[in-house]
């Protein structure tokens, strides 16, 4: 240790009051030498030790001493290890709380040094703690004393705006800027302060310019999440956001001390945005570099918030950068990813020669392991789970992993070692970690079903477990999903906080659209993109025997056709989702003037929310947004004592399950909201099993709580065909009593139905008072949701009855006495053909939907299928065999009826097929959709249909379709009923010219944003837009009235 190295140690944190002499216990000195120790504020303060060594320390030393020091006393510990290298000091830290907490080495000295004096000077403990939670990361070399929680694309921020040509001047003028605090710092930054209430204020840009921002000045003793007396008993953050909303503001500005955060009001901002109260912009002036200053006007200036200033600007390119990265994640998953793990399940599984069946149950598995990955990489890298604050869970951490492998691929390349599994043993302990918990990693069990390996919950999850994966298997699917390449050439881990879960669709729902096949034959791809037989001047695509990917047209497309784009979702969701929201409000806020809190608290979550062809359920994770947004600013004027005490008590869990990591936690009201929001109002349908997993795993990233189980989200989310179930009560008495039948009869087997769900409502109370808190409620949960499908068992098997009389295949039911229903001798007929088609009868789904004294959904959201019932036989069998598309039609033919006879299977299953495609356009050509009757029936008119019925009465719809369902003939009887008994509410018609609305649709194609409401005080008008060509003409006609005329002449047409 030299002399000169202690000394220059010693002058760290001069200017702090009062250093006091430390001691290393435990005969721990020799490669390290204390030095001084600093105390912060308040009792059982923050203690900053710091020590000196020789050199570069390995980080079980520095951990090894922080453990000597601290020694079970209840003081958070930052210690701070400095060393020397040629031109200076580096430091090491570690701490400040946790068993095992993770050390940061190799440390920008004058940095640490920043950080430790803003901790120090902290009101007290868990402030200190909260800071150095947020502060002390791998990305504060990147961006010292900036934190972007989702607001904008890091790689931008940290390789864009410094490039910019007036970054110099900029950072020059802003310098004296960084010793302003508060109300004289927004002044400094080009505003003008209006006071609007006791706690908020307007900004203006410049002297009477325009508003820009409600600003909320904290004391140091406040925090943004924290509850306090000055604003009303919520958080800051809450109050500034309703007031923001009311106002009509597109901005808060926040600052506390040093600090200065920006949060957009819009639901729809921020590349990585969860809720808005958790996307947020911060600078610390305290802790930003001299030559970093520029950040601060081009971030939080005043002409940076002017609709076209540098807050846009920066945002853009942080868009731009965010797409790139999902496009290029995107087709690593579709091209390498699913492709390299289904090869791993099927060699582990045995099956030589796999058959459709095989290949589907395969990509299921590869697909549970892909969003397992995915979880956990978003997770770590968005702080849902202590990557930064547990060593031991560091070590073992995916990002970890990915730095490995981004180290080699950077180096000489990957050469996993053929025979050890330790990377798939490691990726099982996170997998396992997340399901059961690990005390030692400070995860607390999160349960939620996806990562489970009990075969009652999951047979997938229990088949996996039983897998053991060598590293040369599993490590190039890793490096594929984990790691980026810039254009540089250079690997590193994928940024996956720049990945917002609301456009999960946009790189995951080409998945949904794509089976998994064999290849015959050595394959490459046409000009269109569909696979073809190679010739020996082909570049191979496929190899023969190797697995591939392709849609249902045999193309190699890692896009959704129709996947839905923001700004498509938005507007249905402003149109019909908001409208039926407002009606919410309404009804609660007259409960609450009226004194009613307690039946308010009850009434607060009944507010149901559908897509019933949800695919990867980008259209309820938006929902969430927009629930959770006007919910927590109702709260914010009227705190209903039963749901803010369930939201406390919620959070009291979270942050005793999360231990000592609790002191650096603040949990946001809004958080524990938007969950609460999820689990109670959102409901959502798909007939692909890997859709339901997809949405599954959205919503729990997107409303993940630290220290709180996954949701669950088994009863809410479900699997099944929306269309050949049955969808309401009176759908059923219609589809068993004769249409002559009276309309007495008819109510008194209505009554009958409705006294047979009633017997689930005690389970549905149960589960609806399941909070999901911990393991132990989960299961309470899946208890009560099972509970409830037994309850109403009877029902079920009078519903597959129904759909069976409904197609002829059953005769009529005279008895409908439960033991009658029961003993049915038609009835395991009628129970075959609904699995068979696998019928989701939706007042067995979800009863307390259609329990209520209003039955149905507020709302349904969502673009369903637009395809035709039928199936075509040359294009079934070159899915199979790629080959038979370089055929003419008759050779086409011969080699069909060739195959049909080598592939007795293939054969069979084609004989499936289409007698289950006649059967499904019997159904619909019989079932509730008017106007089926003619032609190949065409999916988007019975959903149609199906939305209309599973609204309640005034409620609200929110959905795309095609220009036909508004002007062709054939739903012509759909339109008269919108018209009779509701309203067309809005109808936005959009050309898709360029594909500027969906990427691969024909081009000529016109859509529709249609919004409707349901109820006879709606009727007597239409609404309707357009066209337009472009997303510009589309938003540039947002701010004009739309055209307004008398139903009268749309039900002519």
């Amino acid at each position: 240790m030299t002399t000169d190295s202690i000394e220059r140690a010693d002058h760290f944190l001069s200017d702090q009051p009062g250093p006091i002499p430390w001691q290393i216990p435990d005969g721990g000195r020799g490669k390290f030498e204390p030095v001084n120790l600093f105390l912060g504020q308040g009792s059982n303060p923050l203690e900053v030790a710091i020590a000196v060594g020789s050199s570069k320390p390995n980080v079980s030393d520095v951990r090894q001493l922080w453990k000597r020091r601290k020694s079970g006393r209840p003081a958070p510990l930052l210690l701070i290890a400095l060393y020397p290298v040629e031109g200076g000091l580096r430091a090491a830290t570690c701490g400040p709380v946790g068993d095992d907490p993770a050390v940061l080495v190799d440390r920008d000295v004058g940095q640490v040094e920043r950080i430790a004096a803003t901790a120090l000077a902290e009101p007290g403990r868990n402030a200190a703690i909260r800071f150095l939670a947020d502060t002390l990361s791998d990305e504060d070399d990147e961006l010292p004393g900036l934190r972007n929680s989702g607001m904008f694309a890091t790689h931008q921020l940290v390789n864009g705006v410094p490039n910019r040509s007036d970054w110099s001047d900029l950072t020059n003028q802003a310098r004296p800027l960084l010793a302003k605090r508060g109300q004289q710092l927004v002044t400094a930054l080009g505003f003008e302060i209006d006071q609007l209430g006791v706690s908020t204020s307007v900004l203006r840009i410049g002297d009477s310019g325009p508003k820009a921002a409600v600003a909320v000045f904290l004391n140091e003793n406040e925090t943004p999440e924290g509850t306090s007396q000055r604003f009303a008993s919520t958080s800051p953050i809450s109050k500034a956001l309703a007031q923001a909303d009311i106002e009509r503001l597109p901005y808060v500005v926040l600052t506390r001390g040093s600090q200065i955060r920006i949060y957009s009001t819009r639901k729809d901002v921020g590349v990585g945005r969860k809720g808005r109260a958790e996307t947020f912009i911060e600078a610390n002036l305290a802790l930003l570099p001299d030559d970093k200053a520029g950040y601060v006007p081009l971030i939080f200036g005043a002409n940076a918030l002017r609709s076209d200033g540098t807050f846009t600007e920066i945002l853009d390119l942080s868009k731009d950068f965010a797409a790139g990265l999902g496009e290029r994640l995107r087709d690593r998953i579709y091209k390498e990813v699913v492709p390299e793990l289904a090869r791993i399940v099927i060699k582990h599984s045995n099956i030589e020669e796999p058959t459709e069946d095989d290949l589907n149950d395969l990509y299921e598995m590869a697909m549970v392991v892909l969003f397992r990955l995915l979880f956990v990489a978003y997770a770590e890298d968005k702080d849902l789970l202590p990557y930064r604050e547990n060593g031991r869970y560091q070590r073992n951490a995916l990002k970890t992993l990915a730095r490995d492998l981004a180290d080699l691929a950077n180096e000489d390349g990957l050469e996993p070692d053929p025979v050890a599994t330790s990377t798939w043993d490691q990726i099982r302990g996170l997998w396992r970690a997340v399901d059961e918990g690990n005390s030692d990693w400070a995860v607390p069990p999160y349960n939620g079903g996806m990562f489970s390996s009990d075969p009652a919950v999951t047979q997938v999850g229990a088949r996996l477990s039983q897998l053991e994966v060598t590293n040369a298997e599993v490590e190039p699917a890793l490096l594929a999903l984990l790691v980026d390449r810039d254009t540089n050439g250079v690997y590193g881990p994928v940024d996956f906080r720049s990945l917002s879960v609301r456009e999960f669709g946009t790189i995951y729902e080409g998945l949904l659209e794509s089976n998994l096949a064999v290849a015959r034959t050595d394959l490459t791809t046409d000009s269109d993109g569909t696979y073809i037989p190679a010739t020996d001047s082909n570049d191979i695509v496929v190899e023969q025997g190797q697995l591939y990917l392709h849609d249902r047209s045999g193309v190699r497309k890692a896009t959704g056709s129709y996947f839905t784009k923001p700004f498509a979702v938005e507007h249905l969701l402003d149109h019909a989702l908001d409208a039926a929201l407002d009606d919410h409000l309404e009804r609660l806020q007259a409960m609450v003037d009226t004194g009613e809190e307690a039946e308010a608290a009850l009434a607060f979550f009944d507010f149901r929310v559908a897509d019933i062809a949800m695919g990867s359920g980008h259209f309820l994770v938006a929902a969430v947004d927009h629930i959770e947004t006007r919910l927590s600013s109702f709260l914010v004027e009227n705190p209903i004592p039963g749901v803010v005490n369930e939201l406390q008590r919620l959070g009291n869990l979270a942050l005793d399950n999360l231990g000592e990591l609790a002191e650096g936690v603040e949990i946001e009201q809004a958080t524990l909201l938007r969950r609460q929001v999820a689990r109670r109002c959102i409901y959502g349908v798909d007939l692909n099993v890997i859709a339901v997993e997809l949405a599954r795993l959205g919503m729990w990233i997107h409303t993940f709580v630290p220290g709180l189980p996954l949701s669950f989200l088994d009863h809410s989310l479900v699997q099944g065909n929306s269309l050949t179930g049955i969808g309401t009560l009176d759908e059923a008495v219609d589809a068993l009593v004769p249409e002559k039948t009276t309309a007495g009869t008819k109510r008194g087997l209505r009554a009958v139905i409705g006294d047979l769900l009633e017997a689930a409502r005690p389970s549905l109370r149960k589960l609806a008072q399941t909070s999901d808190a911990s393991a132990q409620e989960i299961k309470d949960a899946r208890a009560a949701h099972f509970a409830a499908r037994e309850a109403v068992d009877t029902v079920r098997k009078l519903f597959d009855l129904a759909c069976a009389v409904r197609l002829g295949e059953v005769e009529a039911i005279a008895n409908f006495s439960e033991e009658s229903i029961a003993t049915n001798r038609r009835l395991p007929e009628a129970e075959l053909l609904a699995d068979d088609f696998r019928a989701l009868h939706y007042p067995i789904a979800f009863p307390e939907v259609f329990l209520r004294d209003n039955p149905g959904f507020d709302c349904v959201l969502g673009n369903p299928p637009w395809e035709k019932v039928k199936i075509e036989r040359h294009g079934w069998w070159a899915l199979r065999y790629p080959g038979l598309r370089s055929l003419p039609v008759s050779k086409q033919n011969s080699e069909i009826k060739r195959l049909s006879l080598d592939r007795r299977d293939l054969a069979a299953q084609f004989d499936t097929d289409l007698k289950t495609v006649d059967y499904l356009r019997a159904v619909l050509v019989r079932g509730p959709y008017p106007g089926m009757g003619t032609g190949d029936p065409d999916l988007y008119k019975a959903f149609a249909w199906r939305f209309w019925d599973l609204i309640r009465d005034g409620g609200a719809i929110g959905v795309v379709l095609p220009r036909s369902a508004m002007m062709a003939a054939g739903s012509g009887l759909w339109r008269q009923q919108v018209i009779e008994h509701g309203r067309f509410e809005d109808t936005t018609m959009l050309l898709n010219r360029a594909g500027w609305v969906f990427d691969d649709a024909e081009h000529r194609y016109t859509i529709g944003l249609v919004a409707v409401r349901k109820g006879e005080e709606f009727t007597g008008s239409v609404s309707t837009r357009g066209p337009y060509a472009s997303l510009e003409a589309y938003f540039k006609a947002l701010i004009e009235d739309p055209a307004i005329f008398s139903a009268a002449a749309l039900s002519s047409c």
